[in-house]
C-alpha cells in the first residue's frame, strides 16, 4: 500500500541520508567519497545518543562538504524518495555547505537549485530548509539572519529551522532572528520536546512562535498543551524510528502518533536521518500501520495534514 500511495515528507537533514549502502554506489558510480563505507558501517546499529554521536563523528568530513560532494548524496535520496512516491519533500541543510560571501552563495545555492529540478524530473517537489543549531555563537546567528532572507527572497528556501539536541537553555536568544525571519516569510521549525519535559515545548511557543514542531514527544504530557498546539494549528513532525534509536521513547506503543490522532493534532511521519536510523518514509508509514492499526484513510488525513503544513505555498506539480 505504502509504495503506491502519495506522501509528503517534512523532516528530513540531507546530512542524516548518508549512509554505507549510498557511499558504496557513490564510488562505484565513479564520484568521489569522503568517508570510507565500511568506517561509517561500524557505527551501526546507531542507538542512543552516544551511538548518534559517535556516527555524527564518523561523518564529519561532510559536514562541511561543498555542494559537489553533496550532490550524489542528494541524487541518491531523490531517487528514493521518487521510489516510494513521495510527491513533496522539505529537506534540511546546513548553511556551511556554501560560501559564506553572499553573492557567492546565491550563485552556488541557485546551481545547487537547479541540479535539484533536473533530479526532480517532475515527479517530486523538494524544498529546502536551513538549520541553525542550538549551540550556534550569537554572531553567527546575527550573521545568518539577513543571509536566510536574501537565499528566502530568491526563492532558495523556504524555511529555517532550529536544530541540535535540547540542553536545558531557553530559545529566548534566537527570539529576534526568529520574528524577522517570520515576517520575511520563511517558515520556523523547532526541534523541541523529543528528550525533555514540556517545559521545553512552553518556552518554544513563548519565544520562537513556530509554524511546526519536530519530534514534539512532550506535548502530549500534558493536555493544556495539546489544546494550545491544537489551537494555534502548530503541526508537529513525528519521526518514530530515531525517537526509537535515540532513546525518546522506550516502545514504540508509547509513541504519541495515534493519540495525535485521536485529538486531531495537526502531524506527519518522517525519517529524520534515514541512513542512520536505518529507515525510510515507507517503513516509517509501514510501522505506524503495524503498530496503531492506521487505516488508509488515516494515512490520507496524515498526507493532508502534511502537504497543507509545507513551508512552499506554490505547488509546481502533484503526482498522488
Amino acid at each position: 500500500m505504502h509504495t503506491c500511495t502519495g506522501k509528503v515528507e517534512l523532516h528530513c537533514h540531507l546530512l542524516g541520508v548518508i549512509s554505507p549502502e549510498i557511499l558504496d554506489r557513490i564510488r562505484r558510480n565513479g564520484d568521489p567519497i569522503l568517508v570510507d563505507p565500511e568506517n561509517l558501517r561500524a557505527a551501526y546499529p546507531v542507538l542512543g545518543a552516544i551511538g548518534f554521536t559517535r556516527w555524527l563523528e564518523i561523518l564529519g568530513p561532510y559536514q562541511r562538504a561543498t555542494p559537489g560532494y553533496m550532490r550524489p548524496i542528494l541524487g541518491a535520496h531523490i531517487t528514493e524518495l521518487i521510489r516510494q512516491n513521495v510527491v513533496y519533500a522539505e529537506i534540511m541543510i546546513s548553511p556551511t555547505m556554501f560560501s559564506q560571501d553572499l553573492n557567492t552563495m546565491l550563485k552556488e545555492f541557485e546551481q545547487w537549485r537547479e541540479w535539484t529540478l533536473d533530479l526532480e524530473g517532475g515527479r517530486i517537489q523538494v524544498e529546502y530548509i536551513m538549520v541553525v543549531p542550538r549551540s550556534l555563537h550569537q554572531d553567527f546567528v546575527d550573521r545568518d539572519t539577513l543571509k536566510f532572507i536574501e537565499l528566502h527572497r530568491a526563492g532558495l528556501i523556504v524555511g529555517v529551522a532550529v536544530v541540535g539536541l535540547e540542553d536545558g537553555k531557553s530559545i529566548e536568544r534566537f527570539a529576534h532572528a526568529l520574528n524577522t525571519w517570520r515576517e520575511a516569510g520563511l517558515g520556523i521549525e523547532i526541534h523541541a520536546g523529543e528528550h525533555t519535559s514540556s517545559g521545553s515545548i512552553r518556552d518554544t511557543l513563548k519565544y520562537g512562535y513556530p509554524n511546526r514542531i519536530g519530534h514534539g514527544l512532550s506535548i502530549f504530557d500534558d493536555a493544556e498543551l495539546v489544546d494550545d498546539v491544537r489551537q494555534r494549528n502548530i503541526h508537529i513532525e513525528f519521526c518514530p524510528s530515531s525517537n526509537l534509536c535515540t532513546g525518546a521513547v522506550s516502545d514504540l506503543r508509547d509513541h504519541p502518533l495515534k493519540r495525535a490522532l485521536d485529538l486531531g493534532v495537526s502531524f506527519s511521519i518522517n525519517t529524520d536521518d534515514p541512513g542512520a536510523f536505518e529507515c525510510s518514509v515507507c517503513s516509517e508509514h509501514q510501522l505506524s500501520q503495524d503498530a496503531f492499526g492506521f487505516t488508509p484513510d488515516d494515512f490520507k488525513t496524515i498526507y493532508t495534514q502534511s502537504l497543507a503544513a509545507r513551508f512552499q505555498p506554490r505547488l509546481r506539480h502533484l503526482h498522488t
